[in-house]
């Protein structure tokens, strides 16, 4: 039963995501809003930190590339300061403490302008965004799949000792492949850059995962919340695409895709 209600919940969260990206850019930034909202509201309860300015930090970022042109490109390069801040969060042994400010800066750096760039993109071109998540969504299932089958080593025992090495690199080999073919059959990307946005985003995708799993570690929880059945909170479904989303479209800017 507990596996009938996860895939009923995925269903339904990949046909919200999906189906707005298509239908219309502004229902699309509406779903990805609420979130946001969601998730940051999720953060502030898992840690006991109330920061009500976190709220402003999504609509704010979203709307200053409408006015401000060249604002893509700074909250471009302030996502990838936040994948830097995070990715030292996450193999850091010093003790963090989880206050205000800590709340603060992972609501910006780790929440909001990640999903705000998103957003961002699916103007460009919402294939691109419908690639990104197909390659999220297969890593995941990748790794689970694999490492419940043949995993013995903890990826991150004292982070989060389900995960391991097996699965990992399998759920990466896994994506791969499937992109690969994927890729070739819809013609989005050429092969270089299907690999690479491939292998950057799967990977990224897992450390994003690590992240979420240190803090409510941390925090001595299981879930960061209840909204989705089977599934825990809209940030946990939301942690594989945060540190992957600045890097993937950095790839694509790169190689000529996104201006």
């Amino acid at each position: 039963m507990t596996l009938f209600i996860r895939l009923i919940t995925s269903l339904f969260y990949a046909g919200l995501l999906l189906g707005s990206l298509y239908i219309n850019t502004l229902f699309f930034s509406l779903v990805i809003l609420v979130m946001t909202l969601v998730s940051l509201s999720e953060i502030q309860h898992i840690t006991t930190k109330k920061v009500p300015v976190v709220y402003i930090f999504f609509p704010v970022a979203l709307l200053l590339p409408f006015f401000f042109e060249q604002t893509k490109h700074w909250l471009l390069l302030t996502g990838i300061i936040g994948v830097l801040l995070l990715a030292t969060f996450l193999w850091t042994k010093k003790e963090i403490n989880y206050s205000k400010t800590f709340v603060t800066v992972l609501s910006f750096f780790g929440v909001s302008i990640p999903l705000v760039l998103l957003v961002l993109l699916s103007n460009q071109n919402p294939d691109f965004v419908a690639f990104f998540f197909g390659i999220i969504w297969l890593n995941d299932s990748g790794a689970y799949l694999v490492g419940s089958s043949i995993g013995k080593h903890a990826l991150a025992p004292n982070i989060s000792p389900n995960k391991t090495i097996e699965g990992n690199i399998g759920g990466i080999a896994i994506t791969i492949i499937i992109m690969f073919f994927a890729g070739c059959y819809v013609e989005l990307f050429d092969v270089k850059t299907t690999i690479t946005v491939t292998l950057i985003t799967a990977v990224f995708g897992g450390l994003g995962d690590l992240v979420q799993s240190k803090i409510k570690r941390k925090c001595g929880v299981k879930d960061s919340g209840k909204i989705l059945p089977g599934h825990g909170g809209m940030y946990d479904r939301l942690d594989s695409t945060l540190l992957a989303i600045p890097l993937y479209i950095f790839i694509l800017v790169l190689f000529g895709y996104v201006s």
